[in-house]
């Protein structure tokens, strides 16, 4: 295993409002070479920038984010009745006059009846899954609030259910210790003016909209629509720790910051905008000037992170869906991994649900594993059905994995990643304190292994974390550190094994020079 200080390694930082699009992010290349021989390396930490007017959180904000590590995601509305996942109404090419009636009886064995919802069941279930955090789909792109959203031409659960669903799950979140955590889409299905903003020119769509000049005016009440309904969600639940957006990209083209010119999600709006929000939803800063979404997030959710799908460059950057995370990790910005258990749609299938098509434990662990050493967290998302019930064996997985980070959370939870880079499907570090944690993965083969220079840390202790067996060891003339006897069948997915030493693992860490 080749020392970390003879390596150039090229990581990438955030250069302000070009961030949005990660290809035009700054390249800085750090240089090891001039590090003291066996030495432990320190790696560049995030730099917060604005955009839009607007600052990205702190590192001591992010900070709960990453010792939570990992969250239930939960996708759950009108279409979890027909049971064919969240793009439901797209996919059936349904306009919204048919797709509303799955709000009512009259849609038989599609209706979304939510009578068995249980938040609290749903909190009990991520607690014992070993999550710390949830968030829930408070509107998707069919524009359905599950909130008693207070726009005029606003379609809810208040309407159909007599039920503010967010404000029970938010109740039954903090009954249980757990951070809030709420998604909210800017694409609304209901509004031709969506692929059609300024009404010369409509973009394909699967609902036959064509070129209206009306759509112009259209697109102007939905976002108008939106604005109420985010002020809503800021200003009527107490305190909201996390926010989802997921959709600033217009008609199903470009990226999410291409759409910013019409959404306006920073600190003001412009008053020469085309799409002017509507005055009984607008809201002012003290100076009496009109608040952009996270001019108005930031004013009542001073703590809230966001990721950057509302055209906003983000407190952090998603990775979604897709195989287990690869390649090196980047301390200069915080990522989030997300994906959904069912091997489908987000939303609740019933052919996965028939067939057990869903993610096993140790798919979970795998997935976890490789966002601690890389310096992510990780959102697993459940899709309950139309009455509100999770899968049982959705749940049954999920306290399995629980069970499990019973025996391993001290390598999990408030650990950093570090301070070497991991490999593929082998194995990674992370640390916390005077403990290093080595997650050695399926592709690792061997009861050996060969920890990287600790420079003048002296180990106290080796261990396997999952049983607690203190394993031999040896420390090299190198300063290496040889560790013997691993067992690799309890828990092959991910064996982690804890080197304890006399300091804090970054106690004598070196500065590394940048070369770019």
């Amino acid at each position: 295993m080749a020392s970390m200080a003879a390596a150039a390694i090229a990581v990438a930082i955030p250069g302000g409002a070009q961030a949005r699009d990660s290809s035009m992010d700054t390249v800085t290349t750090i240089d090891f070479t001039e590090a003291p021989a066996n030495s432990i390396v320190a790696w560049p930490e995030r730099v917060p920038v604005s955009d839009l007017g607007v600052a990205q959180q702190s590192n001591e904000k992010l900070a709960w984010l990453l010792d939570a590590k990992f969250g239930m995601f939960i996708h759950w509305g009108l279409y979890s009745g027909p049971g064919e996942g969240e793009w439901y109404q797209h996919t059936a090419k349904m306009l919204p006059e048919d797709y509303r009636e799955l709000a009512y009886p009259i849609s038989g064995d599609q209706y979304f009846s939510a009578d068995k919802y249980d938040p609290g069941h749903w909190a009990a279930v991520a607690k014992a899954a070993g999550m710390r955090w949830m968030c829930l789909t408070t509107r998707h792109h069919d524009g359905f609030s599950l909130f008693d959203n207070p726009h005029h031409n606003a379609f809810t659960s208040m309407q159909t259910h007599k039920k503010d669903f967010v404000a029970e799950y938010i109740q039954s979140v903090r009954e249980h210790g757990l951070k809030v955590g709420l998604y909210f889409s800017p694409i609304c299905w209901r509004y031709p003016g969506y692929y059609d903003v300024t009404g010369t020119d409509c973009k394909p769509n699967v609902f036959g909209y064509v070129t209206e000049s009306t759509h112009k005016e259209n697109a102007r009440v939905w976002k108008s629509e939106n604005y109420a309904a985010v002020k809503k969600l800021m200003t009527s639940y107490g305190k909201i720790d996390h926010v989802f957006w997921d959709g600033g990209w217009l008609a199903e083209q470009g990226s999410d910051a291409d759409g910013a010119y019409f959404h306006e999600p920073g600190e003001y709006l412009d008053p020469n905008n085309p799409w002017q929000i509507s005055k009984e939803y607008l809201d002012y800063d003290e100076s009496g000037r009109p608040l952009g979404i996270m001019g108005m997030v930031r004013k009542y959710q001073p703590d809230l992170l966001c990721n950057l799908r509302y055209g906003w460059i983000g407190d952090y950057i998603n990775q979604e869906g897709g195989p287990p995370t690869k390649g090196p990790f980047n301390t200069t910005q915080v990522s989030e991994k997300c994906l959904t258990m069912q091997k489908g749609p987000w939303g609740y299938s019933k052919d996965c649900d028939l067939h057990g098509a869903f993610l096993t434990r140790d798919d979970i662990i795998a997935y976890l594993a490789n966002c601690v050493v890389r310096n992510m967290f990780f959102l697993l998302n459940v899709g309950p059905d139309r009455h509100g019930q999770i899968p049982p064996k959705e749940e049954a997985i999920l306290r399995d994995t629980g069970a499990w980070l019973e025996k391993v959370g001290d390598a999990i939870y408030g650990t950093r990643c570090g301070p070497w880079q991991p490999v593929d499907g082998e194995y990674g570090f992370c640390r916390k304190n005077n403990k290093l944690f080595i997650h050695i993965l399926k592709n690792y083969n061997g009861q050996t292994f060969s920890v990287p220079p600790i420079g003048p840390l002296q180990p106290a202790r080796v261990y396997d974390v999952f049983s607690n067996r203190s394993l031999p060891f040896s420390l090299n003339s190198d300063r290496t550190i040889t560790i013997s006897g691993i067992d690799r069948t309890a828990n092959s997915v991910d064996t982690i094994v804890c080197v304890q030493f006399d300091k804090d693992v970054m106690s004598y860490a070196v500065q590394p020079k940048p070369l770019s």
